[in-house]
């Protein structure tokens, strides 16, 4: 945890699904920065298919076909970009990276599915940083730790989604983009130790010290197949101070859609936060909203 010097104050703004931007004003770093919300028939695991919403304009796509990207939303909310990590390789995550880094200029961190999906999409080998897990990477405005993580798993079935992302020169449909391996991130920026969640699981042994002042803990119905998956991830972060519901949404619902059903959920994940940890502020933001923390370690909401 940080020890009080040379906190800056810092932003982090909610892209839905796991997606947020984060910044000190300056840089800006990108997680799971997914932002083309698929209008998908088929998938075997997760949200439902979101193909019966009246007035929804948004082709439907099958999942061993290929989906364009929402360029217009993507540029309008990401018009620069320092760093991009990225959880998971699955569509909802990571198909936007490529366009994204080829627009900005950003460094791609992730697994070899993750570096595969960058390489497809013609990024440039330096901005491409693979990773297993472990590392602990020195950057000019940050340090990144990289943890061995987890997929959610029961209600997903990951047992028919391992393998690794290929490496082929037409697009990916959307079941070819595989989880390929799951990392967590610790990321230590603008005097503070932010811990990046972006599947509703984790390796306890992996997270167990770790004093982060923030957590980002996605917090969706799959975290219910993992045992006292709140409780445990709370005791074993020493019960962090700010606490921020991620990976919450129905997120093959496009934007400006009602997330009632999803948001129903988040009363439960928030008392269990409460029943180990009483004195953490636990935040669950909506689309594109953001929050401030300033430099005394106090969060709001922006208005």
């Amino acid at each position: 945890m940080n020890d009080g010097g040379n906190m800056r104050p810092l932003e982090f703004t909610h892209f839905g699904a796991a997606g947020w931007k984060i910044t000190d004003g300056e840089t800006v770093i990108l997680l799971d920065p997914y932002l083309s919300r698929v209008r998908f028939q088929g998938r075997k695991y997760g949200p439902h298919d979101a193909t019966d919403i009246a007035d929804d304009p948004r082709p439907v796509v099958k999942m061993d076909e290929v989906a364009g990207h929402d360029t217009e939303t993507i540029d309008k909310n990401v018009p620069k970009a320092d760093f991009i990590m990225l959880s998971h390789s699955h569509f909802n995550h990571a198909m936007d990276v490529p366009y994204i880094a080829n627009k900005t200029g950003a460094v791609v961190i992730g697994t070899e599915s993750t570096c595969n999906i960058a390489a497809n999409g013609g990024v440039p080998d330096e901005q491409i940083h693979a990773v297993r897990g472990g590392e602990d990477f020195q950057y000019d405005e940050l340090s990144v730790r990289v943890i061995p993580s987890l997929h959610s798993a029961l209600s997903c079935k990951l047992y028919k989604d391992f393998g690794t992302v290929p490496v082929k020169d037409d697009p990916l449909t959307l079941d070819e983009y595989v989880e390929g391996g799951t990392l967590a991130y610790l990321l230590r920026f603008a005097g503070r130790e932010i811990l990046l969640f972006g599947s509703m699981n984790y390796i306890e042994r992996e997270v167990e010290g770790l004093r982060p002042d923030i957590v980002f803990v996605a917090s969706a119905p799959p975290r219910l197949d993992i045992h006292d998956y709140t409780g445990r991830l709370m005791r074993c972060l020493g019960k962090p101070p700010l606490v921020v519901a991620t990976h919450w949404d129905d997120q093959g619902l496009p934007f400006g859609a009602n997330q009632d059903h999803a948001l129903k959920h988040t009363p439960a994940f928030i008392d269990e936060v409460k029943a180990v940890s009483p004195n953490s502020e636990v935040f669950v933001p909506l689309h594109f909203q953001t929050l401030v923390l300033d430099g005394k370690g106090n969060m709001r909401v922006a208005e």
